[in-house]
Parts: C-alpha cells; structure tokens; sequence
C-alpha cells in the first residue's frame, strides 16, 4: 500500500505535465483493489500497460481516433499472468498511433521539451516519472529500448514468439514482440520469470564475456552515445568481465533494408480495413508509410524473409562460437531529441528483426543532462543468460535507478 500510496502522489505531482496515461483507475478504486490482489512474485506492483495491449476493465484504443472506447472482454495472457502473480494495473499508458512513429502527447519526465521515445512513451515515461513500478510495451522495431533510454529507466524486450501476442494490437506479426519497463534489472528478471515460467536465477559470481560492437550503423552515433560506450566498455574491463571488441559482422550486413521491406509489407496489409473505412482518420505520415507498403513485392518480402532466416542461424553459431554472452551496444544515437520526433530506432532494428533478446541499462548522462545507456543483445531463448549480464553491466554503472 505504501508504494502505491507513493506512486499516486507521483501521478498528481506529474501527470499533467508528463502526461503518460489515456485511461486510468480513480485512485480509491486502486485502493480497495490493492487489498485483494493475489499473492505471488508481483504482490504490490503496480503495473502500466501500454494502450495496444487488450484490457477487460479498461478501453484499449491504440493511439487512434478509429478505436475510441474499444473495449474487449479479456485481458491480453502478458496482463493476466501479471495479476495472477499479484500486480495491480493502474491504468492504460499512452501509444503512438498504432504504435508507429507519430509523436502523442507524452513529455519526457526529464526535460518536458524531449521525447520520451515511442512508440511505447507512456509505459516508458510512467516508470522514470516513479507513477508505477514496471509497465508493459511493445516492440517493432525499437518501441522499448530506445524510450527506455531516452526516459532513464531499464528495458527489456524478450525473445521473439517467448511470451504470447494474443491480445496485442498486430502491427507486423514477424517482429512485435512484448517487452517491459523497470528500474532495475532485478526487477526486469522477476517479470521474465513470472511470464516465461522461468525459475529463479542462479547466483554466480561468474564475469560475464562481452562483445563491444559499434555495429554498420555506427555513424548514427552522436559524440555522447561514443563516449558512454567507450566509457562503459572501460569500466566492465576494469570490474572484471572479459570484453571483446567485435567489428560489423558481414552476416548482419544487409539486415537493415531486410527489416525495413519485411516491415513495409506486413504493415500495409494488417491496416487494410482501417485504410479502406477510416483513412480520414489516420495521420497523413502514417497513411503514406502503409501505402508505400504497397510497392513491396510478395518475390521482395519472401527473398527479405529468407535473407533474415539465414543471417539468424548464422548469428546464433556465431555467438556460441565466440562463447559471448552479450553484445553491448548502442540503444540510441544519443540523448533524447526535441519532442517534435520519437527519435531514430536505427540501432535496434536489426536485433528486433533477428528476434534476439534486448535490454537497456542506463549508464549515465548526455551533455544536457539527460539519461543516456547501452544496450545489451543475446542469444534467442537464452533471455536469463542476458538478464544477468544486464544485471552485472548495471552493477558496473553504479547501480538500479533511483
């Protein structure tokens, strides 16, 4: 009660600047709620769920005017296994349409003039803003990583496919994948555990084998994202951990257009009735994205499928050949931009396309002050594997965000 106490006197303090929420519970309704809540890894978490994921108490309207009031019957199986374990949902946080790029109105907590990221910007700005301990979004491209580090806070997106989409708005059905929000590690891995059925992790005091790549997209990087990787790889070698410098491996060379004609053609057709029956209703940018979908071949999107089915196989051997445990990597070019864009997910695109774990580490700060991170990518189905290296990176940087 008192942590929910906590985060309620946060959402009055902030929520009218931050503005991360579009449905919410009236706080004495959360009150008498927090009292039976079940018991088990998530009793008294508070929970935000990002707004294109189906909720049966409250409407799930996907960031457009088209699904105003939506309600559905049931919850998606990510919220109801969280209420199983005992969470409590505050509310529905705010999406970009359709959860793709166009800003809404969510300001990010640590400069109002910032983005807090997208497409998942409410969950994001909720859990940096302190108004709930984790909270759920999704990830197409970059939708978890990069607001997790434009907004300060944990983010972790798991394996493809791992926990169920059943409930979740489909934005291309080959790459959304489910992810969460935290401000620590710890309590990224409790989440992983309650929705991938995992068991505790073991404790070890095993250093961890890192590989430091700056990737084919590396002129993307502003100075500020140089410097925190230079800094933190430095500061893992000192700590202890084995790391490795890696350069732009040739099998992920072409992944980058691959996700982007993968990504075309799925769009286009998932949005065919809302195109045919409500196009007036769809911001004019998101609009001429799905129709230029339509350009997309079936012959270009099969070669595009084909391409990232071998470029998968051959990073996983890569990987185990290597014996490396993560990647560590850029989650964004730099701080987060002026609020007018949700920023550039060029350093995550690829690892989304391969379908490997992701998860961001704040590590420090940018020139303005404002939080910048790693990103740490792994092996499919190997998510506990990367959730402790994740831990030991934050460990390393001083510790979970206060």
């Amino acid at each position: 009660m008192d942590e929910l106490e906590a985060n309620l006197a946060r959402i009055a303090d902030r929520e009218d600047e931050v503005r991360a929420w579009v449905h919410r519970h009236p706080d004495d309704d959360l009150r008498r709620a927090a009292g039976s809540v079940a018991d088990g890894l998530l009793s008294s978490w508070t929970l935000g769920v990002k707004d294109v994921i189906d909720t049966f108490d409250l409407p799930t309207e996907r960031g457009s005017a088209i699904y105003t009031g939506r309600r559905t019957a049931n919850d998606g199986p990510c919220v109801a296994l969280a209420r199983r374990a005992g969470a409590l949902v505050i509310g529905k946080t705010v999406t970009t349409e359709f959860a793709l790029f166009t800003p809404n109105v969510t300001t990010n907590p640590h400069d109002p003039t910032r983005t807090p990221g997208g497409s998942s910007s409410g969950s994001a700005a909720a859990v940096a803003a302190g108004m709930v301990r984790a909270a759920f979004g999704t990830q197409t491209v970059g939708s978890v990583i990069r607001p997790a580090a434009f907004c300060g806070v944990v983010g972790f997106k798991c394996t493809h496919q791992l926990v169920p989409m059943t409930g979740v708005a489909t934005l291309a059905q080959s790459l959304d994948t489910l992810g969460w929000f935290t401000r620590s590690v710890d309590d990224a891995t409790v989440l992983h555990r309650v929705l991938a059925g995992a068991d505790a992790p073991p404790a070890t005091n095993d250093r961890p084998r890192l590989g430091v790549y700056r990737s084919h997209q590396w002129p993307s990087a502003q100075p500020e994202l140089a410097a925190v990787l230079a800094s933190t790889a430095a500061g893992l070698d000192d700590a202890g951990a084995d790391v490795v410098e890696v350069e732009p491996l040739v099998h992920l060379e072409a992944m980058f257009a691959a996700g982007e004609t993968i990504m075309s053609y799925e769009t286009s057709r998932v949005f065919a009735w809302e195109r045919d029956h409500h196009a007036d209703l769809i911001d004019p940018r998101t609009l001429k994205m799905l129709v230029n979908g339509d350009r997309i071949s079936l012959e270009q999107y099969g070669e595009a499928k084909r391409a990232v089915a071998a470029a998968t196989e051959a990073h996983d051997r890569w990987l185990a050949d290597h014996r490396i445990d993560a990647l560590v990597t850029p989650s964004a070019p730099g701080e987060a931009p002026p609020i007018a864009t949700t920023g550039d997910s060029v350093f995550n695109r690829v690892w989304t396309l391969l379908g490997v774990p992701a998860a961001h580490v704040p590590t420090g700060e940018g020139p303005n002050g404002l939080p910048v991170g790693v990103q740490l990518t792994g092996s499919r189905w190997r998510d506990p594997d990367l959730l402790r290296a994740a831990r030991f990176v934050e460990s390393v940087a001083g510790g979970p965000q206060r």
